[in-house]
Parts: C-alpha cells; sequence; structure tokens
C-alpha cells in the first residue's frame, strides 16, 4: 500500500493486543503442545539425524528452565532471545551435546510455523484495523522472541498488507520499553512524536516505552479500574480505537 508520509501514525503492539498465540507467558500450556507435536511430529526424524535421543517426556522440564531463565533475564537486561538460543540452553541443561546451528534454527522455525497454525485474531482487529488504514498510516513493534511469526500470523488474517513496517524485538536485539525497540519502525515511517499513537496491552512495555519517546500512547486494558496519568487514550476495546485517533489527530 502506498501511504501519504502526511499522514499521521498509529503503531501496535501485537501479541495479546491484536493477535492471541500459544506462548509461554501467557499460555505456557499450549505453547509446550505446540512443542510436543514439532518435537514427536515434523522435526522427529531431524532429530535423529542430529543424534538426539531424548524423548520430550524428559526434554520437556529443560526447555521449560529454559524459557523462564531466558525470560527472566531478557526482562532485566531488555534484550532479546531467540527459540534457537532457547533450545540451545534446553539442550544444554539436559546434558546432551548441542546440535549445529542450523539444526536449532530449523527446530525455531518448525515450531514457529505451529504457533502460528494456533494463532487467534483477538476482538475487533479484523475490522479496526483495515478502517483504520483508510485514515493513518500503521506498523507493528512487538516483543517476541521468533520474529518471523509475527507477520506470519499477520499474513494468515489478511492483515499484513495494512502495516508499512512489523518490527519485532528478535531482530533488533532490544525488547520493550527499550527505545531501540522502536526505534526502526519509527526511523522507516520518518515517524513525528507528536502525530504518533503507540496501543498496547502491557503498561510497563508499551505506556512507558511509547510515552520515553514522546508518543502518544493507548492502552488496551478492559478490566483496569485506575489509569495512570501516562496513559492518553484508555480502551476498553480495540473498537473504540477509531473514534480516538480521529479527536486526536484532528
Amino acid at each position: 500500500m502506498t501511504h501519504s508520509a502526511t499522514r499521521p501514525v498509529v503503531l501496535f503492539d501485537w501479541g495479546e493486543t491484536l493477535m492471541w498465540i500459544p506462548g509461554m507467558v501467557h499460555d505456557p500450556d499450549a505453547h509446550v503442545a505446540c512443542l510436543a507435536r514439532v518435537y514427536d511430529g515434523s522435526m522427529m526424524q531431524a532429530l535423529r539425524e542430529a543424534n538426539v535421543t531424548l524423548p520430550f517426556a524428559q526434554f520437556r522440564p529443560h526447555y521449560l528452565a529454559a524459557c523462564a531463565a531466558q525470560i527472566r533475564q531478557s526482562k532485566q537486561s531488555q534484550r532479546e532471545h531467540s527459540f534457537a538460543d532457547r533450545f540451545a540452553m534446553a539442550f544444554s541443561m539436559a546434558q546432551v551435546s548441542v546440535p549445529p546451528r542450523e539444526f536449532l534454527d530449523a527446530l525455531a522455525d518448525a515450531l514457529g510455523e505451529e504457533v502460528t497454525r494456533e494463532a487467534r485474531l483477538l476482538a475487533d482487529s479484523a475490522e479496526v484495523i483495515p478502517q483504520l488504514a483508510q485514515h493513518y498510516r500503521l506498523g507493528v513493534v512487538s516483543n517476541y522472541p521468533h520474529g518471523p511469526v509475527v507477520s506470519a500470523t499477520l499474513a494468515r488474517f489478511a492483515l499484513l498488507q495494512y502495516f508499512e513496517v512489523v518490527v519485532v524485538s528478535s531482530e533488533t536485539g532490544w525488547m520493550k520499553p527499550h527505545g531501540e525497540c522502536f526505534a526502526p519502525a519509527l526511523a522507516a515511517m520518518q515517524a513525528v512524536p507528536s502525530r504518533t499513537l503507540y496501543v498496547g496491552d502491557d503498561f510497563n512495555n508499551d505506556v512507558r516505552g511509547g510515552k520515553a519517546l514522546g508518543l502518544h500512547t493507548a492502552w488496551l486494558a478492559p478490566t483496569a479500574q485506575n489509569v495512570p496519568a501516562e496513559v492518553d487514550v484508555h480502551l476498553r476495546t480495540l473498537a473504540e480505537l477509531p473514534a480516538h485517533c480521529a479527536r486526536l489527530f484532528s
């Protein structure tokens, strides 16, 4: 799509704002079920060829421990890890010889494809995004350890076409709320902070991260009773967003 550079910019978080995915933070059981299907299904032969004979039941606790350790480290450092890094740590914890990087990357891609198949579009996303794209330039800035999943899920639900840029923490190396996670999208769109709104569900990553860069912020928090002053727009549903954008950018 071609957009006029004079239009205001609306940037979105992805997970829990536009899309539900079986992730380790919000639904670890569903995520591990995806991994089990990959480990015992599409990647079984490749595991054997890589001399990995560890059954999934024995691999599972090490994967969970690696997830917990890397998510904790990432929160502290604001540096993102990757699925491949996670697998390498899990195999090491299991005292299994760590397979070569190309195998870890293939395993990461297989898990990403399974996660994409299980993704669900959240309420109002399918209606709101095309509506906003008629008036604003849109982008995505997301934390996620395997970047291809973000674009693939948006494409699966025919929404990718509406976004000029999709920036993911696994590709920048930095996680929100760090400014370096936002920076590629802002630069690519030549976004003016006073004419840019960031929309997300996480108060620290999305609201505080956006405000630190001078952006307007919209907090998707259906059940919030107390709305902090940093929030410019409080959304109980995504369907409320177009009206707020019209007032903000009038």
